[in-house]
């Protein structure tokens, strides 16, 4: 993984999408919301911006001096992750390669197996953590079947993960300019709950407690020796060895509405349909299109009762030659298509994942990578033509056009080698052998929309962001005041509540003072104040008003931790990253209510501020005001301000059973002569 930063911003517009990339202010200052993960093609981009303007700004500068124009003079400062690892909030690197748990700096594993161990450490080094977030950095690759084996490989992985750590979730960070047919092969596994297409700065970043990072794959170790799968396996940091072959098989989805299309274009042709497949996404592991168009004309020769279906446009007319180049024109009908014929062959690999997911059978012609690279599809055969390991990109999956240019020549002999009876013949075998597996599992499953995960609980009648944990003082609150506020509070009252971390008590206090009265929330984090709002919509309360707001006497503007829906948070605290953010400010006082029933204020709001910022509410319209949790010292300083307004306090503890270290208060002005039963009442000097 590298890591970069700007001397001057830079706006990048592209087809793909657009991203305003910030500049450092201080070059010497690790500005950690202003440096960027190198991920996708963002960095190529940015490079190619620069160098045009750096053109426009000096004339003379030819093509060849354009491209060796240093990162320097550019204003680009590449690094890599290990300069980082200082930093206490920079992830855990995990896998194969990992970092803090072994050592200083990156450590390279070399024992079979690598990963329970890590997260045994991981876990030890975060021991109140209940859930864990993990980053999957670069995908698995960029490609269709990359995605396809990666994500087969990583459901065992994620086990993994779910057996030592008490809650995990997964996000796949691919950066901008990914196929979107990529991001949808990830998106509907289960063991994903986010797929992000945009560079994360690397404040953005440690949201994460660890990371599994697939930057530059084709340039790690034993990428070219270990099957695909087993690779993906070792490099996570398990030991590929230890889990069964039939594990290692692809499930997946296909669009519903893409299958049905290619369904009813086949429908109308019977008999057996063989989809022939000649073409990869490299010139390299493509069949040059005069010998396929011979090649095809030979199957259909061989096999009188045999259709053969093109994707492709290809050089030959032939009443059993079915041609969907017109139509087959998303990757996701081509998945269709590879599920819907009866026998594949193919020299694309990832034609070989689609047929293994839905279990077809098929025979892929390799002329650079051995067929044992895929072992573990049943119903697939893999052929090589002699003599390919001795070729100059032997093992590669691609060569640069150069290259390419000087060896096309051995590569098209090597095609024409290639029999067409033997390919045939290996795909009769794949035919009889998958008719007889009456009971293949089902691997493969059809879709509507893909399943995205959500920050609202549709099950609630409230809405809470999925990752923020009530902590067990807030839980018992909201129940005890929403009993203690519905005997005090009378309908047709104002209430004003401070804070609300569980939107299940603003619609109990709505639901008191409606229809007459009114509630007044103020929730100074955006996402939970929308939260509260669409909780108080839903249930018809149009009583209320939802305040985005700080409500502490001072200053018109405060600053706070910012809130991440997607990482732990608990519900005491403003935020759970370590950016800040300003709010607005507005106290209680400044609503110029005219009449107010109760305050209620939940943590984390200060409460003394809160109260000060309320003296003239409380000296007009002598509210009730309830309080907590709130500890001893803030309680303190609350009931030093309640005073001077002429209230007396009680209180109880926060959770039954405990001491008064963390309490609930209620403060009642001293003309009510109210007695609170099971409170304690609080002797202030």
């Amino acid at each position: 993984m590298h890591i970069f930063s700007l001397s001057k911003d830079v706006t990048l517009d592209t087809k793909a999408f657009r991203r305003h990339f910030q500049a450092v202010t201080d070059p010497d200052a690790a500005q950690v919301d202003r440096l960027y993960l190198e991920v996708g093609c963002e960095l190529r981009l940015i490079i190619e911006k620069l160098q045009d303007e750096y053109v426009l700004a000096h004339p003379g500068t030819d093509e060849a001096a354009k491209q060796m124009l240093s990162l320097d003079v550019l204003g680009v400062k590449l690094g890599g992750e290990e300069s980082l690892l200082a930093w206490p909030f920079f992830p855990t690197r995990l896998g194969r390669m990992s970092s803090r748990l072994v050592g200083e700096g990156l450590y390279f594993h070399k024992e079979a197996e690598v990963l329970p161990a890590q997260l045994q450490a991981l876990r030890a080094s975060k021991p109140d953590k209940q859930h864990f977030r993990i980053a999957v950095i670069n995908g698995f690759g960029a490609n269709l079947g990359d995605c396809t084996m990666g994500i087969t490989a990583f459901r065992q992985v994620q086990s993994c993960l779910a057996r030592y750590l008490p809650g995990v979730s997964c996000d796949i960070v691919f950066g901008g300019g990914v196929a979107a047919a990529a991001a949808d092969i990830v998106a509907f596994d289960k063991s994903v709950e986010r797929v992000l297409l945009q560079t994360p700065t690397v404040c953005e970043f440690a949201q994460y407690d660890g990371y599994f990072d697939f930057s530059s794959i084709t340039d790690m170790p034993e990428y070219e020796t270990l099957p695909a799968v087993d690779w993906y396996l070792w490099w996570c940091g398990l030991d590929p060895q230890a889990v069964r072959p039939e594990e290692k098989r692809n499930r997946g989805h296909i669009r519903r509405n893409a299958w049905n299309e290619v369904h009813s274009v086949l429908r109308d042709e019977p008999g057996k349909k063989v989809l022939f497949n000649p073409k990869a996404s490299a010139q390299l592991r493509t069949m040059p299109p005069e010998i396929a168009s011979k090649f095809a004309k030979r199957l259909l020769e061989l096999d009188p009762e045999m259709k053969l279906i093109v994707d492709q446009p290809i050089d030959l007319v032939h009443k059993r030659l079915i041609d969907l180049s017109g139509q087959i024109n998303t990757p996701e009908k081509f998945k269709a298509l590879c599920g819907l014929v009866d026998g594949l062959i193919t020299v694309n690999s990832f034609a070989s994942h689609v047929a293994d997911l839905c279990s077809t059978p098929a025979v892929h012609l390799c002329s650079t990578i051995a067929g044992s690279h895929y072992p573990y599809y049943p119903f697939s055969a893999a052929i090589n033509p002699q003599g390919y390991e001795q070729l100059p990109a032997f093992g590669k999956v691609k060569v640069e056009d150069d290259v390419w240019e000087k060896i096309s020549s051995l590569y098209h002999n090597v095609w024409e080698s290639i029999s067409p009876a033997e390919v045939l013949s290996r795909l009769q075998e794949k035919m009889v052998q998958r008719q007889a597996a009456a009971h293949e599992p089902k691997r493969l499953s059809l879709v509507g929309d893909i399943n995205t995960a959500s920050c609202v609980d549709s099950n609630d009648a409230t809405r809470r962001l999925v990752r923020q944990r009530l902590i067990a003082e807030h839980v018992h609150a909201t129940e005890r005041l929403a009993h203690l506020i519905q005997q005090i509070l009378k309908p047709g009252s104002v209430c004003v509540l401070a804070c609300a971390p569980d939107a299940s008590l603003a619609v109990t206090l709505a639901k008191r003072v409606a229809p007459h009265g009114e509630l007044i929330v103020m929730e100074p984090r955006a996402l939970l104040a929308r939260s509260v709002e669409s909780s108080l919509f839903n249930a018809g309360l149009f009583a209320s008003r939802v305040m985005q707001t700080m409500a502490v006497g001072g200053a018109k503007k405060v600053t706070m931790r910012a809130l991440d829906p997607w990482t732990e948070s608990r519900s005491s605290e403003w935020g759970n990253t370590h950016q800040v953010v300003t709010v607005p400010n507005q106290t209680v006082d400044d609503l110029a209510l005219t009449s107010c029933g109760s305050l209620v204020v939940q943590s984390p709001m200060p409460f003394g501020q809160f109260i000060a910022g309320a003296m003239q509410t409380l000296k007009r319209c002598r509210p009730f005001i309830f309080m907590g949790p709130v500890s001893r010292d803030e309680a303190a300083n609350a009931f030093t301000v309640g005073l001077e307004a002429g209230y007396e306090f009680w209180a109880e503890a926060a959770l039954p059973g405990n001491d008064l270290s963390s309490m609930l208060v209620v403060g009642c002005p001293k003309e009510k002569g109210v007695k609170m039963d099971r409170f304690l009442k609080v002797n202030v000097t």
